[in-house]
């Protein structure tokens, strides 16, 4: 079996032919009846919220119940896959329609006595759906939850005249977000709203005691990566706490949507609820997420309600974070949702690209507590059921999802020729005319505020997190 060379690091970015965006939608004008105007488009992320959380995707009965009946009246993705396994680098896709390997915005290996973030922004250079949706009339706001990875300085905000960032449970955003959609709502201009909830991250927003929760969470990481033990009896408790924090999430998802329909904008927008990533508690030695590329961490939800959608569908094609600006782009009708797909034409489909998901060397914290076994990049191909795992130390794994979900078993060496062939296609993605080139995009350094966020997140190293103080290994990707 050939060996996986330690290639595809940054380098200049892949920059799609922007051009125009054509002409405005002709409705975009402010003179233009709300009639004739664009659909809203609403976009909510929900952070560490795996498919499998969720009702219609396997929960138990009454887990989810707000997000049950919404799925009735959408689209529901079958399976839709993250391009990453951690909010920053996934959420760069999310917008951009690119992969990490693409837009460079991901971890990097730093030097072993780092202190600081070891995360690449993303360059302003390219397209994100916010820039496209506002050159076109929209009016582009942002309630966002996560202060640390979507962070202004991080590049996500490219296209969003407003960008309210401040760490929050789920009734303050709503009350934020409600309020951006009531703020000039007579400038006759369709509006995009992102929305991102932080409920189901650590802490787990249970209503329980918070460190009571992350005393419970702590341990589990430390029995398992630490130690290579794992209690099932732990890792159920670990796993209901999370899960209560994503039925909480849902009632207040369930208020949200009750707010749109007050304001006579729910049945007309089109509204995309799917999440950054999942949760690991246990499975393959993992606990949280940011540390592989394994089901749990990557499998999400994709529910896309279309404007005036009445009834549901389940769409069985696999779909990736990379489809939703093309899902969008492709959704709005007219001659410029062709426009717009030119510049985000990726979606999911018979003919689509098999899907891809990345992950880099993982965050700081992990490279400090658990030596070298993350000191990796890690790449995810799927072929329909079939997965293949690869990494650059040369490590390759392929599983059959439709009779082993798990990814308990080994297929690489019983089926070489699929390994193969599935390598010699991960090599040409990577190593193709799209892998970014140029220099990293370094962030800065975090305020105290954004800080003490970091520590409460989990998302510490061991050497006081000033920023991005951690400046890349000569032989990290650059």
């Amino acid at each position: 079996m050939r060996p996986f060379p330690p290639i595809f690091g940054l380098a200049a970015p892949f920059v799609p032919v922007m051009g125009v965006l054509g002409a405005c939608f002709v409705s975009c004008g402010p003179s233009a009846s709300s009639d004739d105007l664009p659909p809203p488009v609403i976009l909510i992320s929900l952070d560490t919220v795996r498919a499998d959380c969720i009702g219609v995707y396997g929960a138990p009965e009454g887990s989810t119940p707000a997000l049950d009946a919404f799925s009735l009246g959408a689209d529901r993705y079958e399976t839709c896959t993250s391009a990453a396994p951690w909010t920053m680098p996934s959420h760069a896709s999310l917008f951009t329609g690119l992969y990490p390997f693409e837009h460079g915005a991901h971890s990097f290996l730093p030097p072993d006595d780092a202190t600081g973030d070891n995360v690449f922004a993303l360059n302003d250079r390219f397209k994100t759906l916010a820039e496209a949706l506002q050159g076109n009339g929209y009016r582009t706001g942002g309630v966002v939850s996560n202060a640390i990875y979507l962070r202004p300085e991080l590049g996500l905000d490219q296209g969003f005249a407003d960008w309210d960032v401040e760490r929050a449970p789920a009734p303050e955003i709503n009350r934020r977000a409600l309020a951006w959609l009531d703020k000039d709502r007579s400038s006759g201009r369709p509006t995009f709203l992102f929305v991102n909830y932080m409920d189901a991250h650590r802490p787990y927003r249970t209503g329980d005691p918070e460190k009571l929760v992350n005393q419970h969470l702590d341990r589990l990481l430390f029995e398992v990566m630490n130690q290579g033990e794992l209690d099932p009896e732990l890792a159920a408790l670990v796993e209901s706490l999370h899960q209560k924090a994503v039925t909480r999430l849902d009632a207040e998802l369930e208020r949200f949507f009750d707010g749109l329909k007050e304001r006579g904008l729910f049945d007309d927008s089109l509204i995309v609820v799917t999440s950054d990533h999942g949760e690991s508690f246990g499975a393959h030695a993992i606990v949280e997420h940011s540390k592989d590329v394994y089901e749990d961490t990557v499998q999400v939800p994709l529910i896309v309600k279309l404007p005036g959608q009445r009834s549901g569908r389940v769409i069985r094609d696999r779909a990736s974070s990379v489809h939703v600006a093309g899902l969008i782009a492709g959704a709005l009708g007219g001659t410029d949702a062709e426009t717009l797909s030119d510049l985000f034409p990726r979606v999911p489909g018979p003919t689509a690209e098999n899907v891809l998901v990345e992950n880099y060397y993982s965050r700081l914290k992990d490279l400090q507590r658990f030596g070298d076994r993350f000191k990796r990049r890690r790449w995810a191909l799927y072929d329909g059921s079939i997965k293949l795992i690869a990494g650059s130390d040369n490590g390759v794994e392929l599983y059959d999802l439709s009779t082993d979900p798990g990814e308990l078993t080994n297929l690489a060496e019983e089926r070489s020729s699929v390994t193969e062939r599935l390598l010699g296609e991960l090599q040409a993605r990577l190593g193709g005319p799209t892998a970014y080139e140029g220099d990293p995009v370094f962030p800065g350094n975090l305020t105290d505020r954004q800080r003490a966020d970091f520590d409460q997140l989990g998302y510490g190293g061991s050497g006081g997190d000033r920023g991005n103080d951690a400046e890349p290994k000569e032989n990290a990707p650059r």
